[in-house]
C-alpha cells in the first residue's frame, strides 16, 4: 500500500487516489458504526469513479497523425 502522505507530495494525482482508495477501503472493512462506512464508502465510490476517468498510463498514447493513418489504413 502506497503512502497517502507521499503519494500527495509527489503531485501524482493517480497514486494518491490509489492510495486514498486503500485507506478508505481498509477503513470501511474495519468499521463499527454504520454512519461512518454510510459516508466512506460513498467517498470511496466517488474516488473510484475519479480513477477511472483519469487516462490510463498503460495505454500507449497515439498521436493524432498516427490515428488518422490507421483510419485511413482501415477503408
Amino acid at each position: 500500500m502506497t503512502n497517502l502522505v507521499d503519494a500527495a507530495k509527489s503531485g501524482d494525482k493517480r497514486a494518491t487516489l490509489i492510495a486514498l482508495r486503500d485507506i478508505l477501503a481498509s477503513t470501511i472493512q474495519n468499521c463499527e458504526s454504520g454512519r461512518d462506512m454510510a459516508s466512506n464508502t460513498k467517498r470511496l465510490m466517488e474516488v473510484m469513479a475519479e480513477l477511472e476517468a483519469l487516462p490510463d498510463p498503460s495505454q500507449k498514447k497515439i498521436s493524432k497523425h498516427d490515428r488518422l493513418k490507421a483510419k485511413h489504413e482501415n477503408r
